[in-house]
């Protein structure tokens, strides 16, 4: 098990050294080596980076106790100014009240630092053995992943093709859809490259050695070594036994420290003197069982541990425990691999629990979730070992139901919230699973929080926070008049008690509840007082809660100014925070706005910006995309150019939960592709649904959505229907931010009393929707309503005040580059013309004469440019005085020009 000669992989070799080029030049990214045990992974890297200006290693380790980030901590400690950039971040971490946030920042710290690290010559980071690769240290990856590709920085990670951990499994897609993310799969060595590690055997036992091995080079090298053709594993243990006893004692303590070989912990183990244990590690490196301070391969140590008896392993992971307690003490990340020993050791669960409680809260100051459910769930089950019961671990419960729930799993969270309630800390276990409206969780936190409601002894704090809590439940019930009276019963509670936190659950609770009951006034309040706080309790995502309240606000009274004033408040908050969240909402908000305005191009970038972030940085929400597609189907409502919508919409709504806006989206995306039988076919399975009581508790933001499917079926009933549900709701100047914005909520019920016939209610409220969005600089939606009112007036036979109106319509649809309405625009003009013409009592030569009238024109310049006599002038003269009933030439022009006869 010596080094071998590296033979082969021409092909995957160039293909590395390339990569590693091209970062080298500025063009960095993510390579991702994969194989089998032994194929050759980190021999293939160790070749690629011989020449490289500048690398550093990490190794994932396989070990319950390995401490969060564990490979990247190798990386950092290696790079002082990275060691210094992720210990400043770490620093600001403390005390963040948005703990999501923090991760973030944190994580985002150290791969800006990796990337700096990477100037001005280039640097090569190579992870090996991902596949044992922590949450926490996958996270940095993808996150690092995304900022390679400007970057001198080149990330070479090794993993097996097999085996991997579910977290890995879960990240691998994601990393390789990074940009400059690239896999390299090593296949078994061809047999004529074989035959060079084979070179002492005949020609039929390497045939046979060949056959045996699969082209693993491990293997191979082994069986060279060993000239016979047995098992790896036979030859380990052949290798081995050929030592000294004292140095295989000394191997095997070796195998259950770990992969890497610290010859000062052997030690303290073994007992032997740093001589002694110089000496023997000098001699397993001689039979090739160890090399460079580590296992020639981690196969060959896990064949080692695999040989010793339950006995000797549990009696050596103790001894490695109790050596390693005061290494711990001192370096509190270790406390995991003491944890771990001690799991191993199986004589000791309580200081299992103690250890892996501490190694737990190491994990959670290290922002590392995942690994702290770990380490609590192995101090859980070791304190139960113990004999204790659940009251006496119920603060164990607790931290794990709040570890559980920063991961995202939910369930799991609720379950241990419970059981901590069960065990005497309701209050506080209600308070865990929040902001979760799962139909299978939501009966669950309601009975917890229902329950620390009803205890005695809750604080003032806890109680107004308990209430916000409940408030938001029952609003997710539909039960709106309880949720309203818990929202103030909590908010003003909040407001005497003063807290902080507890001010922000209350005021969220509040904003979820009925926001649309509360005065404009006390919703831009409340904004203020949310980003405020935000501010205070460093909760980036609820200082953005509060200024899209008040965008939301502004934008529902006309107030375009604070608009503005508080997108830039999003877009500083983004740069500072650089959350991915936060900017996605910032280029929400901006492109809706300026679709609002008639700015469509560049409402265009942004939502394309919006939906990378989605694709790559929020992936995980499914909703995050889908806004996207939300905006694209209000863009082709207002443009009418069905090339915006995205092809694959239908299989993303397929997929989507069968929420109102979401059934209705199906037809309305059919009618938008101009499949008018589909869009019959899903429009009539809606009908029946639109009326049922669970669609109307929800279906406040779709009812805009079955307007022009009304409009397009001619359904009487349903635009009745809608016309009933829109007075429920209070008129606004506009809304939608973050999706769409639209202008003035006048539209809907006009194009609805429109539909219905009802002429004059129509152009009423037409008229009020057009002077409101002008008002806003609305242009879309200025140009939108008075086509409305142009076909209302056609329609009312009112054919002047309509022509002009079309007119105005249709240059700003040519403008704004509309073209499903100019289109509509310029053929109502048509019609205009035409029922003007037909009903016109004038001649087409007087026509023609009226028109010269209106330029100022006399009898004899008439004359001369028609090439008529002046006395035949004059007799058409009295003629269209007669037919229009007017008295002189002045009157003419005057209703030449009410008529638009130039036109």
């Amino acid at each position: 098990m010596n080094r071998e000669p590296f033979v082969g992989r021409e092909g995957e070799l160039a293909s590395l050294r390339g990569r590693l080029a091209d970062a080298a030049a500025g063009s960095g990214g993510l390579v991702l080596v994969s194989g089998p045990p032994g194929i050759g992974k980190t021999r293939l890297v160790e070749e690629a980076t011989a020449a490289a200006s500048a690398v550093v290693w990490g190794r994932c380790a396989d070990d319950p106790g390995a401490p969060p980030l564990w490979p990247w901590r190798r990386v950092v400690e290696a790079l002082p100014s990275v060691d210094s950039a992720v210990k400043a971040a770490f620093a600001e971490t403390d005390g963040a009240g948005d703990v999501q946030a923090a991760r973030f920042r944190l994580v985002a710290a150290a791969a800006d630092a990796l990337v700096a690290a990477a100037e001005p010559a280039g640097l090569v980071v190579v992870l090996e053995d991902l596949h044992w690769a922590d949450e926490a240290s996958l996270r940095l990856l993808r996150h690092l992943a995304g900022e390679l590709r400007r970057s001198k920085l080149a990330v070479v990670a090794t993993h097996r093709d097999t085996g991997h951990t579910p977290a890995l499994d879960a990240a691998l897609p994601d990393l390789l859809r990074r940009p400059g993310a690239r896999s390299i799969s090593l296949p078994p060595l061809a047999e004529s490259d074989a035959r060079a590690l084979l070179t002492g055997l005949a020609e039929e036992d390497a045939r046979e050695a060949y056959r045996r091995s699969g082209g693993n080079p491990l293997y191979l090298g082994a069986i060279a070594r060993s000239a016979g053709g047995a098992e790896l594993g036979h030859l380990v243990r052949t290798a081995v036994a050929a030592l000294d006893p004292e140095v295989r004692r000394l191997l095997a303590i070796a195998a259950v420290l770990g992969e890497d070989v610290d010859a000062s912990l052997l030690a303290e183990v073994s007992g032997l003197s740093a001589v002694e244990v110089a000496d023997g590690l000098d001699h397993a490196e001689k039979a090739g069982v160890l090399g460079s301070g580590r296992f020639a391969h981690a196969v060959v140590r896990d064949g080692i541990y695999a040989d010793l008896g339950q006995a000797e392993r549990e009696a050596l992971h103790g001894r490695a425990a109790a050596a390693l307690e005061g290494h711990a003490r001192r370096e509190p990340t270790l406390a995991g691999t003491v944890a771990g020993h001690w799991l191993r050791s199986a004589t000791a669960p309580e200081k299992t629990a103690e250890w892996a409680a501490l190694a737990a809260a190491e994990a959670n100051r290290a922002l590392a979730f995942d690994e702290a459910a770990r380490f609590l769930a192995m101090a859980l089950d070791a304190r139960a070992k113990a004999g204790l019961s659940e009251v006496d671990r119920a603060g164990l419960l607790l931290d794990l139901a709040v570890a559980e729930y920063r991961t995202g799993r939910f369930a799991r969270s609720l379950d241990h919230a419970r059981r901590a309630a069960d065990a005497g800390l309701i209050a506080r276990a209600a308070l865990v699973v929040r902001d979760v409206a799962a139909p299978d969780l939501l009966p669950g936190v309601r009975d917890l929080v229902v329950r620390a409601l009803a205890a005695d002894g809750v604080d003032r704090t806890t109680r107004a926070r308990l209430l916000a809590h409940s408030a938001s439940v029952e609003a997710d019930y539909g039960r709106f008049a309880d949720a309203e009276k818990l929202a103030d019963e909590a908010f003003a509670l909040a407001e005497e008690s003063g807290d902080p936190e507890a001010l922000v659950d209350a005021v969220r609770a509040r904003m979820k509840v009925a926001p649309d009951k509360l005065p404009l006034s006390e919703r831009l309040r409340l904004g203020a007082l949310a980003a405020g706080l935000g501010s205070r309790t460093r909760q980036p995502l609820v200082s953005l809660w509060g200024h899209k309240w008040r965008i939301d606000a502004a934008l529902a009274d006309g107030r375009m100014a604070l608009v503005d004033d508080e997108l830039v408040a999003v877009t500083t908050l983004a740069r500072l925070t650089r959350l991915p969240l936060i900017r996605w909402h910032d280029l929400r908000l901006r492109s809706s706005v300026l679709a609002l305005r008639g700015d469509l191009a560049e409402a265009r970038e942004l939502d394309l910006a919006a939906e990378e972030l989605a694709d790559t940085e929020l992936a995980d929400d499914f909703s995050a995309k889908g806004m996207s597609y939300a905006f694209r189907t209000q863009l082709v409502l207002l443009t009418g150019d069905p090339g915006d919508l995205r092809s694959d919409y239908a299989g993303l709504l397929d997929r989507a939960p069968h929420l109102p806006v979401t059934l209705v989206s199906r037809p309305l995306l059919s009618l938008l592709a101009g499949d008018l039988d589909e869009a019959r076919v899903r429009y009539e399975q809606l009908v029946p649904l639109v009326r049922s009581p669970e669609f109307a508790l929800h279906a406040t933001g779709a009812l805009p959505n079955l307007v022009p499917l009304a409009e397009a079926f001619r359904d009487v009933e349903m635009a009745e229907y809608l016309l009933r549900r829109l007075e429920e709701v209070r008129p606004i100047v506009s809304g939608g931010a973050g999706v769409f914005c639209t202008g003035s909520s006048l539209e809907h019920p006009a194009r609805l009393n429109a539909l219905l016939g009802r002429h004059d209610e129509a152009v009423r409220l037409a008229e009020q929707a057009i002077a409101v969005n002008e008002g806003i600089g609305a242009r879309p939606g200025v140009a939108q309503v008075r086509l409305l009112l142009a076909e209302v007036l056609v329609a009312r036979g009112d054919f002047v005040r309509a022509q002009g109106i079309a007119r105005a319509a249709l240059d700003e649809f040519r403008r704004l580059a509309m073209p499903g309405p100019l289109a509509r625009a310029a053929a109502l003009l048509d019609r205009i013309r035409a029922g003007r013409r037909a009903a016109d009592p004038l001649t087409g030569r007087e026509r023609e004469i009226v028109a010269l009238l209106a330029d100022a024109l006399s009898n004899r310049r008439i004359a001369e440019k028609l090439v008529l006599s002046e006395r035949t002038v004059e007799s058409h003269v009295r003629s269209i005085l007669a037919k229009l009933g007017l008295a002189n030439r002045t009157e003419v022009v005057a209703w030449a020009s009410r008529e638009g006869l130039r036109d």
